[in-house]
């Protein structure tokens, strides 16, 4: 996946919950200009205008706006969108169209969760990626050591403890099956388990029209366990449900096929 989106999902931890009906609305308006941000700011990046695209971005951000590569997006559509620090800043989560490098998914383009957090400067909505997020990763929250007294050398870093594999991460949460088979009303159950040393969370942001997706939890610690239940309703479709796995970004894609 493009660097440019790692990043921005980096700072947007733990999300992709549909909003909860018992908190307050926005103030009229606020709503509207965020989505049409946003809305705007990802036309851009199908469009391949990124320049266009940094006056939408905070100043604070733009330092990795320009050294990051760029996502093309063929379609982006926003899905949820959830309001913070009494309306000035905001989560996102935008579906977007994009061919993926997996395999079974490269020859077509398929729908992939993009989060993304925004905060009001000068009474405008801007992109931005909250740099404490970034200290929080599967083996924990990163904290910088101290700095060496008196002036002596650092301690050269430690190699122990490094991954040797490039896919280690994308390795660390892990389904007990990727494929199941429905009839109208059965329901079957998916086991998620993490292996990392740090906290993950999962989520199901994109649904599969006509299916029924509930998370007994979305937050695991280390060796913790979670329970995706998928129920089939009537005239649901056969498709391919994601889980995804936050800060790795992962997608855990599920083949659902229903049967007569």
């Amino acid at each position: 996946m493009h660097r440019i989106a790692l990043f921005a999902l980096f700072g947007v931890l733990a999300f992709a919950q549909p909003n909860e009906p018992f908190k307050p609305k926005p103030p009229v308006g606020v709503d509207a200009a965020l989505r049409a941000r946003i809305q705007e700011f990802y036309d851009l990046h199908i469009k391949g205008q990124f320049r266009k695209a940094e006056a939408l971005v905070a100043d604070d951000t733009k330092d990795l706006f320009y050294s990051a590569n760029k996502p093309k997006y063929l379609s982006c559509e926003i899905s949820n969108v959830e309001y913070l620090e009494n309306f000035t800043k905001a989560k996102a989560v935008v579906a977007c169209e994009q061919y993926v490098m997996m395999p079974g998914f490269m020859d077509h383009p398929m729908k992939v969760p993009m989060m993304s957090t925004w905060k009001v400067e000068n009474d405008q909505w801007f992109w931005y990626v909250d740099p404490e997020a970034l200290r929080h990763t599967p083996f924990g929250t990163m904290t910088p050591g101290p700095y060496p007294a008196n002036g002596a050398a650092a301690a050269p870093p430690s190699l122990s403890n490094i991954p040797t594999t490039a896919d280690f991460l994308m390795n660390q949460v892990k389904l007990d099956k990727d494929a199941v088979r429905l009839k109208a009303g059965e329901t079957a159950e998916v086991t998620i388990t993490n292996g990392a040393h740090g906290f993950m969370s999962v989520s199901v942001p994109v649904p599969v029209p006509g299916l029924e997706a509930k998370l007994d939890k979305s937050s695991l610690s280390a060796g913790g366990k979670a329970t995706l239940t998928l129920r089939a309703a009537k005239g649901a479709k056969s498709g391919v449900l994601n889980v995804l796995v936050e800060p790795s970004m992962q997608l855990l894609p599920i083949q659902v096929t229903i049967v007569e």
